[in-house]
């Protein structure tokens, strides 16, 4: 009987080192760059989404200098920092113009009012003014991803 027990556990072990070496195989095929590159795309990520904008630029400059992180992907997290840190009080006044803007949000990102809007929080405005304001944010980086492909 323990004969039996010790040899399943063993056929058990086979089975899911085998199973992790084709797991690792298939990470390291991805895009290229192995364990690293995915761990350091992970982690951006993940500060980016806690809206930790400074660290994330920091862990982006490292991994590109190092090799984690190609400069394309570099360059997309650096636009994707920008666009989600950006205050609405800080695009041009030509949209701050716009009917029913709201001023009170100028010095949330648009990180935060998005935020506000998917907790469903309007203490501080409407939806209809986090609506307005996501979109003219939004807009501002549409633009913005726009000039930057012409160059």
């Amino acid at each position: 009987m323990e004969r039996r027990a010790g040899s399943g556990v063993r056929r058990y072990i086979r089975v899911l080192f085998v199973c992790g070496l084709f797991a690792c195989a298939h990470v390291d095929e991805g895009s290229g760059g192995g364990f690293g590159r995915n761990s350091a795309e992970a982690r951006i990520t993940h500060l980016i989404s806690e809206g930790r904008f400074a660290e994330a630029e920091a862990l982006v400059s490292e991994s590109a200098a190092s090799g984690l992180i190609e400069s394309s992907a570099a360059t997309a997290f650096h636009r994707h920092i920008a666009d989600l840190s950006m205050k609405l009080g800080e695009i041009p006044a030509r949209l701050q113009r716009v009917p029913n803007f709201p001023a009170r949000l100028k010095d949330f990102t648009r990180h935060d009012i998005q935020k506000m809007y998917d907790a469903e929080n309007f203490t501080l405005a409407t939806k209809k003014e986090l609506q307005t304001a996501l979109k003219l944010l939004k807009d501002v980086a549409k633009d913005h991803s726009r000039l930057l492909q012409k160059q």
